[in-house]
């Protein structure tokens, strides 16, 4: 289905399964097929929304700099969540979608049942450093030169015609307009997702999961940072995901999902 979010903006959007409501937002450059490996583990115990973020995946398009802010970003998940008709989900995202969900809780106070950050961006509570982002920038410019393999590659660690790449990845990877998906990742990541004192204020369940050695893209300070500013919230280091295969990243996240979500619904 799709959701309209702005009078010229539409979201691809799925609901599958039946229980719990649950969301699962995917990363930067990612998308709803992206994310299906984990929703499909997910189906049989909870009732699943996910959706490709603005500019990614067959979303609408957005060549415009200016309509990729954080703010517009969780408007676009309470406007979702409207549109399906869930009332009091469990937010689940990883990276830019865990930032998504901070955004949102900061915005729309009380909406989430419980929230499960894993590996929030480096961008989640300031923007990022001029010469990180420019090294970033230089990366993506270089792999978007080379078209949508190109960019694939940068994302992926491999190019599409090598048989090493993942095939999952690969589809995932080929739902993106290469135009929008280049100004969605550099806007996107040049930013401040959320202002860091309004994180005291959440009132909700709250998991950080993060894994160690990405300094740049998903720093552990950073996720240690956002578990000490929520009250009562909870952070667990886990092993790195670097060098697993789009299965394995999808097993290792649905495990953690159900040992969390199992402890929120028992609680909440």
């Amino acid at each position: 289905m799709r959701v309209s979010v702005e009078p010229d903006v539409e979201l691809e959007v799925e609901v599958v399964g039946d229980g719990p409501e649950l969301v699962w937002l995917h990363g930067l450059s990612g998308s709803l097929e992206d994310g299906r490996l984990v929703v499909d583990r997910l189906r049989s115990r909870f009732r699943v929304l996910h959706y490709s973020t603005r500019g990614h995946g067959r979303s609408t398009p957005l060549l415009d700099r200016g309509r990729y802010g954080y703010a517009r970003i969780a408007q676009d998940l309470s406007t979702v969540l409207d549109a399906v008709g869930f009332q009091r989900p469990l937010l689940v995202g990883g990276s830019h979608g865990a930032n998504t969900i901070l955004r949102h809780e900061a915005d729309h106070p009380g909406r989430a049942r419980g929230l499960l950050l894993i590996a929030p961006g480096g961008n989640a509570l300031r923007r990022p450093k001029r010469l990180q982002f420019s090294l970033l920038r230089l990366a993506m410019w270089r792999g978007s030169r080379r078209g949508l393999d190109g960019l694939i590659e940068l994302c992926t660690g491999f190019h599409p015609d090598d048989p090493r790449a993942d095939p999952h990845l690969v589809t995932a990877m080929r739902t993106h307009d290469l135009s929008s998906l280049k100004v969605a990742m550099r806007h996107i990541a040049d930013q401040q997702a959320v202002d860091p004192a309004a994180l005291p204020g959440f009132a909700v369940p709250t998991h950080v999961l993060a894994w160690d050695g990405d300094p740049v893209i998903h720093p552990i300070a950073t996720a240690r940072r956002v578990a000490e500013l929520i009250p009562g919230a909870t952070f667990e280091q886990i092993a790195q995901v670097a060098g697993l295969s789009a299965a394995q990243v999808a097993d290792l996240a649905t495990s953690n999902i159900h040992r969390w979500a199992d402890d929120v619904v028992a609680r909440t």
